[in-house]
């Protein structure tokens, strides 16, 4: 055998070269199988499957970003690729991985041990140092491809070729390794001795040098080659996963018994019969994961949305004229969309999204929303749309704490077979839209084709955390869409600006929607969007679109696209907006007072009929509201008034009692009731015509208190909306609920002559404007004062919508905004703007930097937080609570009357929860902001012991609630009594 073939000669034991290339007693997998499986074995299955992701998954664009950073064809960056996995685990080469105990009493690591050209020691034993084999890869690659011809060149550390791909490999157990010491980057062995010499340092040598002859590699790597961090971080994600797919416990075994059939590995030839069963397998791998690039015909938004007769203006606009300026065949770019409500916002992303991602080579769409709900309605939406308009199965997968409650996305029969990386995978699924449990698993949702979630799915690629390199892959092959582009704060919100500096980095296309968003702050993401690509700001002219409008800003050139002309609307609308100066007193007696505001708001709806939304600030005054206008109703029409009450079923819904109908809808129900209340909106406030909508008729009228829940996803439609006093871009948020429905116009009762807002101004014992204490930080003062007089500035004129929306909201935040009351004002600003320059200081603090200023790719993941806490505080600091109910015998049930229990064990064999019994248990849950009372919880408070080890139940807060007479009262936690109640949700009452 030549030199070059890598043969060790003069071994003591057996190795002794004979056409052998490498020694098979050096394992790679054990765990599970009857004999170790060859570490060779596992690293050509590993670079196998990497070309297979190369073929079948990864996005044009990122195969072209590849080869071009490298200086060679795309064939063989593939080839490169390829090479670079099967190199992952080379660090497994030593005595502290391959002598481990329980290995040991293998017949073949025994010998290995016995070897005296492997010198080492038992692992754990007393003197001997561990190195992870991850960071041993790490360390010895740098060595290594110098050896086989990658370029030394000078410079610092962390830029060259070698170190970077070394680093990169280094991270395929979600984590890169820091840099290694300078002088030590070519010599591992002068850093770390327990890597081991000899025998150890040879067979590094022959597993690489057998895998380039295997997998195929460019005769010499070009001295210019590199290897920039946002390339680097999509090949890691397809290195991880490349791992993870050739780690499967069935295909190994299967390779492994073919190997042993075919007389071992331990030739060249073996070798690459090994690899080709491995590549005639792999695209099942693919394939059973659901990986795979989405297809999308190719038409404009007529032929994606035939059903839509009239499209609106802004539908066609952004169809035709980005058509005609060859948006759509040519690169990637950022596309920003406002727009109000209703004017198919969603439809014009989905339908640019297939044709932007086509022609960028994104083909993927990953849709990005602010809540559970939204995310959970659009779900639907995004699936009907691939069934229309794919060629070609595409898995698409729902991301968020809570999708496996969906029953929709998560069935109940979906098996999850064991990995030998102790990572979760999947079984086949054959429908062409369904995810299968592999693509479920915690932060592999990104990488189907499609994905529907909430924004921090999608931020946490810019955090530090562990494995966000599979982010980021599966962001690379996306065009990514951010819905209600307004509704983050500042903390948010300074994420979100990092993410799109890294998709532009990326060259992923991007679509911004939003209904109110400030010119600068919708020209500020389009900024980072371009700084990301490499654009200047100052090299480039940028302005606001116009209202309703858009703007597109091409990735490579920053030319910008602008319609043709004006939008206009299907839909104009003048919207009379009433100041309604109220003292918080919930005493019917004070004439100003709320309650007394509220009723004579409310007369027309109890009278005549019609429905009406009174949107509160947050939950407790939700709460209270309903209440208050409940027991003014019983008082009004007598104590058999039941209009409050959802479990008395109007028969046939003839209107047998008087009084309006009463609900409330705020977060903080449980899960079942939500869902219920919700589905009850929907029918009474739906669009007319569509199936299951049955508008409540006159004269009795129906009346809907609830928070921000029904500001976004829920289509609903009312007569009048009276709110509390907010920010002027959500009150007009919330007034596009108001005569929404034009082209299927409900019945309007007389005294509702067109969209009108009420809106509800607190003030203090003094008469001035003052922020009621029970709403807490929700809303800056500042921003509610400079609402407040803008409106008054326009002394009762109606706002034109869409014409005077953006010149409002802009007004608001305006520099030079003239107060009634500077001094106070003054006072609010500077509180308002050191709390967001803080969230903001926060966000850059917790971010990862930005592309070009990333030192080393140990940066990237540098943080050793759990990704479900940071999911958490992204989205709402909330607490899971389960309000249980105990009788007379202290058992516990999951309802007030005593008819469901609480199941202390699951319900499949060894007391494990199957994935029904958990959705129906979260059904039950109720989300509640951290506080005093989550400190002051016990031992009574935890989950049955059984939970634990179930990841959906073992972090909720049970709230035992003792059964009296007078109904169930919850626990006291420090200062507050929790207490369930059927029609107010969760009330969390604080005792004096």
């Amino acid at each position: 055998m030549s030199e070059a073939d890598g043969a060790i000669r003069g071994s003591a034991n057996g190795w002794r070269g004979g056409g052998d290339v490498v020694d098979v007693r050096v394992w790679g997998k054990e765990r599970g199988l009857g004999v170790p499986y060859p570490l060779i074995g596992h690293l050509v299955d590993t670079g196998v499957v990497a070309g297979e992701l190369w073929d079948g998954f990864l996005a044009g664009a990122q195969q072209r970003a590849v080869a071009g950073v490298l200086g060679v064809a795309p064939g063989e960056a593939r080839s490169v690729v390829s090479f670079w996995a099967g190199l992952h685990d080379v660090g497994k080469i030593q005595p502290g991985f391959q002598f481990q105990r329980e290995v040991l009493r293998h017949a073949s690591a025994a010998a290995l041990m016995g070897d005296e050209a492997f010198a080492g020691r038992v692992a754990g034993d007393d003197g001997v140092t561990l190195l992870g084999h991850q960071v041993a890869s790490a360390r010895v690659l740098p060595e290594l491809l110098v050896r086989v011809g990658y370029p030394e060149v000078s410079g610092p550390l962390a830029g060259r070729l070698v170190v970077r791909v070394a680093q990169m490999l280094g991270g395929h157990h979600g984590r890169y390794p820091e840099l290694p010491r300078g002088r030590y980057a070519f010599d591992p062995v002068g850093d770390h001795p327990e890597l081991g010499v000899g025998g150890w340092e040879a067979q590094r040598r022959e597993h690489v040098a057998a895998l380039r002859e295997v997998l195929g590699h460019p005769a010499a790597v070009p001295a210019g080659a590199r290897l920039p961090v946002e390339v680097a971080v999509v090949v890691a994600g397809l290195v991880v996963v490349a791992d993870w797919l050739a780690s499967q416990d069935s295909f190994v075994v299967r390779q492994q018994s073919d190997a042993t059939a075919g007389g071992g590995l331990g030739s060249l030839d073996a070798l690459r019969d090994h690899a080709t069963r491995a590549a005639a397998e792999a695209p099942a791998l693919l394939r059973n994961a659901g990986l795979g690039r989405a297809r999308f015909a190719v038409g404009g938004f007529r032929r994606r949305f035939p059903e839509i007769e009239q499209p609106h203006p802004l539908q066609v606009s952004v169809d035709v004229d980005l058509a005609e300026a060859g948006v759509f065949e040519g690169g990637p770019g950022v596309l920003l969309v406002t727009a109000p409500p209703g004017e198919g916002k969603t439809e014009v992303a989905l339908a640019a999204a297939a044709s932007m991602g086509r022609a960028a080579g994104c083909p993927g769409i990953a849709f990005l929303l602010p809540t559970r709900a939204t995310a959970d309605q659009l779900y639907g939406r995004m699936a009907a749309f691939g069934r229309a308009n794919l060629l070609g199965d595409s898995a698409l997968t729902l991301l968020h704490g809570a999708a496996d409650l969906n029953e929709q996305y998560a069935p109940d029969d979906l098996s999850e077979p064991r990995t030998l990386t102790d990572e979760r995978d999947t079984s086949p699924r054959e429908a062409s839209l369904s995810a299968g449990s592999w693509l479920r698993t915690r932060g592999r949702g990104l990488l189907a084709p499609l994905s529907v979630g909430t924004v921090d799915q999608a931020l946490m690629a810019v955090l530090p955390l562990r494995h966000n390199a599979l982010r980021q892959l599966g962001l690379a092959g996306k065009t990514v869409v951010v819905d209600e582009a307004h509704a983050y704060d500042a903390f948010t919100h300074a994420l979100l600006l990092r993410l799109l500096v890294w998709l532009g980095a990326m060259k992923v296309p991007v679509i911004l929607l939003s209904a109110t968003l400030t010119g600068r702050t919708a020209t500020g993401m389009v900024e980072a969007y371009l700084t990301g690509a490499g654009r200047k700001p100052g090299s480039y002219e940028l302005s606001a679109p116009a209202y309703p409008g858009w703007l597109y800003a091409d990735a490579v050139t920053a030319t910008v696209t602008l319609p043709n002309g004006p939008i206009g609307t299907n839909r104009p609308s003048r919207l009379a907006i009433d100041l309604l100066p109220v003292a918080h007193t919930y005493d019917p007696a004070v004439e100003n007072g709320r309650l007394a505001t509220l009723l004579r708001e409310l007369n027309p709806v109890v009278e005549a009929g019609g429905c009406v939304a009174v949107i509160c600030t947050t939950v407790g005054e939700a709460q209270q509201t309903f209440s208050a206008l409940r027991d003014h109703f019983g008082r009004r029409y007598g104590p058999d008034y039941q209009g409050w009450d959802d479990r008395v079923v109007d028969a046939a819904d003839t209107l047998s009692q008087e009084g309006p109908r009463l609900r409330l809808l705020h977060a903080r129900f449980p899960g079942r009731r939500r869902t219920e209340i919700t589905g009850e909106a929907e029918k009474w406030f739906g669009r007319v015509g569509k199936e299951g909508v049955r508008r409540p008729a006159p004269p009795r009228g129906t009346i809907l208190v609830a928070t921000q829940v029904i500001e976004q996803s829920l289509d609903l439609d009312f007569d009048l909306i009276v709110s509390d006093l907010a920010p002027m871009a959500l009150l007009l948020q919330r007034a596009g609920r108001v005569w929404r429905h034009r082209t299927t116009a409900p019945y309007r009762p007389s005294w509702s002559r067109g969209p009108r807002l009420a809106v509800l101004v607190p003030l203090d014992d003094k008469g001035q404007f003052a922020t009621p204490k029970s709403w807490g930080d929700v809303y800056a003062p500042s921003l509610l004062r400079r609402t407040l007089e803008r409106l008054e500035d326009r002394a009762g004129t109606p706002v034109e919508v869409p014409g005077d929306v953006q010149e409002l909201v802009d007004g608001v935040y305006d520099a030079e905004f003239a107060s009634k009351d500077p001094e106070i004002l003054f006072r609010e600003d500077i509180k308002r703007l050191t709390d967001t320059m803080a969230r903001e200081g926060l966000a850059k603090l917790v971010t990862i930097p930005m592309p070009d200023d990333v030192r080393a790719l140990d940066d990237l993941t540098s943080s050793h937080a759990d990704e479900d806490l940071i999911a958490t505080r992204l989205g709402a600091d909330t607490v899971l609570t389960l309000p249980v109910f105990e009788d007379a015998e202290q058992r516990r049930w999951l309802d007030e009357h005593h008819k469901v229990p609480l199941p202390e064990r699951g319900d499949v064999q060894g007391g494990r929860f199957s994935r029904a019994l958990v959705r129906e248990l979260l059904r039950y849950v109720v989300p509640l902001a951290h506080g005093d009372w989550r400190r002051a919880c016990t031992a009574a408070n935890e989950p049955p012991p059984e939970w634990r080890d179930e990841p959906n139940l073992s972090g909720v807060v049970v709230l035992p609630h003792a059964t009296v007479p007078e109904g169930a009262t919850g626990p006291v936690l420090g200062k507050w009594r929790l207490t369930l109640r059927h029609e107010l949700g969760l009330v969390t009452e604080r005792l004096s």
